[in-house]
Order: C-alpha cells, then structure tokens, then sequence
C-alpha cells in the first residue's frame, strides 16, 4: 500500500468519528477516489474546488435564489464546462470524483456532491435530495425561496411534474413521488450513494473483487452502516473467501436492527464457520 493511499485512509478514518454534519462530503468522496488512484493528490482538488467556489461568490447577481442558482452554473457549467455523462453505465471513472473534476463530466450523484460543496462554501444552503433515481440539488436563499436543481442539466430548476416524469421514466408509470423523495440527505449519505454508482458498475462488469474494495473502503467513512458489512460478506462469499465473509457478516449481525435479517445471516455463519473447521 503506497503512503499516499494510507493517508487517505487514515483521513477517512478520522471524518468516520465525526458527527454527520461536520463531514465534508465533497472531501470524502476524493479521498474515497483517491484510494483508486495512486498518488493523486486530494488537497490540490480542494483548492480548485476554493476557488470555484469564490468565482461563484464573485458572480452573484443577487440574494434571490434564482439569482444565486444562475451564478452557480454560470461558473460550474457555462465557464468551467462541467456537465452530466452517464451514457455509458459501464464507465467507472464517471463516478470517481478526481476524474470526474479532471474530465469535466460525471454522474448526477458526482457533479452533484461537486456543486454542492462550491454552493455551500459560496455561503448557500444547500443539499441533496433522498430523491431516488437522480441527484437533485435544493438551495434556499436567506427568505426561505427555495429551489430544486438538476446539477446534471446545467442546473434546470425541477418542478413537481418534472420530478414525476424523471421518476417515472426510470421506475415505471406507476411510479408518483412521495414525501421522503424531498427529505435530505445526509453528508455519509451522499457519499455513500456515490459509491454505490461505482460499485454497481463494477457488478455488471462482474468485477467483483473491485466492487468489494470499492465496499470496503466506504466502510472507512461508513462503519456503522450494517447493510455494507452484509454486502462486504457475501462479495467476500462468491470470491471463495469464507473467512473474509465470516468477519464481515459478523459485523453486520452486530449491527444490523433487523431481527430477521441477523437471524438468517446467523444461520448463514454457523454454515461458513463449518467450512473453516
């Protein structure tokens, strides 16, 4: 393991101690990029992120919310040539954050965390939305105007009915929108979602070996989130590795809040301890 890549886990470690709301998201998602980059330098990625961010203050029109959303992707999507690409759902570098910065183009959820960090370091309330198939930004203005925006768009203000098509187009007709699809997420939250892009491009590549590092090192910001111990087992399980499987399950059944669910993983390791004696 190089140093760069032990740094950038022991800085993980130390944001996992924090309470929520002083993660950074923007920094642990490129420490999380890091880990797949060898010798990328996260601090430079943050000053260029500073310095987005006091383009867009110097910017501004105005306090109105319309007016701070306009600033905002005058900078990140017209000058600086940032914008959405998720055609090629096999594209991991389209989820890691540093290519993402590097290329100018990424998954909603990665342009997304992007906008939002230059958005709050600009003095902006922002934050993403538990919105389930696309990342949308909120801002709010110091009246209480709110705006929802589509980081990925160019920043196109989302309305109810647009929503509802986006929703519908990804999970069906029946699909309508709920009242948790406008709830906040929080800071682990967002970037855990990001993660999960790369982890699910890696599966339908069927490198599992990778989607497990991608797993286990979110695990490092996450790890108390149960369900990732369960998916670190049973990658663990397919790659023929019960020991790897039996430590991971283990954690899951110790934190896990579903009677259930830590029943048949118990059931489940008393089967792989089996195989190792």
């Amino acid at each position: 393991m190089t140093e760069a890549a032990v740094t950038a886990r022991a800085r993980l470690a130390g944001l996992a101690r924090l309470d929520d709301g002083a993660v950074r998201p923007v920094e642990a998602a490129l420490l999380l990029a890091a880990l797949a980059r060898p010798g990328a330098a996260v601090d430079g990625y943050l000053t260029y992120i500073a310095e987005l961010a006091q383009e867009v203050s110097a910017a501004a029109a105005g306090p109105h919310a319309e007016q701070l959303a306009e600033s905002l992707f005058e900078v990140i999507g017209r000058k600086h040539r940032f914008r959405g690409d998720d055609r090629d759902d096999d594209e991991v570098d389209n989820a890691n954050l540093m290519c993402v910065i590097d290329r100018r183009r990424g998954v909603p959820a990665a342009l997304g965390l992007l906008v939002l960090d230059v958005a709050r370091a600009a003095g902006l309330t922002a934050e993403g939305l538990a919105f389930p198939v696309h990342f949308l930004l909120r801002i709010e203005d110091r009246g209480g105007r709110r705006l929802i925006l589509d980081p990925a768009a160019g920043g196109r203000v989302m309305e109810p009915p647009d929503m509802r098509a986006l929703l519908k187009v990804a999970t069906g007709l029946a699909s309508e929108l709920e009242p948790s699809h406008y709830t906040a997420m929080g800071n682990r939250e967002m970037v855990v979602r990001l993660q999960n892009e790369t982890k699910l491009r890696l599966l339908r590549c069927g490198r599992i070996d990778r989607a497990l590092e991608v797993v286990e090192a979110t695990l490092l910001l996450a790890p108390d989130l149960a369900l990732l111990w369960r998916e670190a087992g049973l990658m663990h399980m397919r790659l023929d590795n019960p020991g790897g499987a039996v430590a991971a399950l283990e954690q899951f059944v110790a934190r896990t809040t579903n009677a259930q669910a830590r029943a048949r993983t118990q059931a489940l390791l008393a089967e792989l301890r089996g195989r190792l004696n």
